[in-house]
């Protein structure tokens, strides 16, 4: 997924891992996606776009904390590695939410948040489908 395909892009059940709590986060994960672009189309003012950010990486922090447990659960082999990227992807977030503070216009707000959406959105579209495939794999 690129360009603005994340803007577009909604949850599928083909997503779901088959964990209750994960796919309640992923799902919500989406809809705040959805959420934070109509946010910015309605030119909303930036401390409100500042406060869902803030809400958004509490939340983030949380859901990559219960995926990791899920992991260490199904014993996923490729565990370091996911940990791995959800600590770049914390990090990037870290960051836009500082370029966010920093911001003087809503473009910048827009740039900045469009391109870490994206990258989270592609995750889970990639990276925990390979958990997935993973579980059905093993399921059998």
């Amino acid at each position: 997924m690129s360009g603005n395909a994340l803007w577009q892009y909604g949850w599928r059940d083909e997503f779901a891992l088959g964990d209750a709590l994960v796919d309640s986060q992923h799902r919500a994960f989406f809809d705040e996606a959805a959420g934070l672009r109509s946010a910015l189309a309605a030119l909303e003012p930036k401390d409100q776009i500042v406060a869902y950010c803030a809400t958004f990486m509490a939340n983030l922090r949380v859901h990559f904390a219960d995926e990791e447990k899920l992991m260490a659960r199904l014993d996923y082999p490729d565990i370091r590695a996911h940990r791995l990227e959800h600590s770049r992807l914390l990090a990037r977030t870290d960051e836009v939410v500082a370029e966010i503070h920093a911001a003087t216009c809503l473009i910048d707000c827009l740039l900045g948040t469009h391109a870490l959406m994206e990258a989270l959105v592609e995750h889970v579209t990639d990276q925990d489908m390979r958990i997935k495939t993973f579980i059905v794999d093993h399921a059998a």
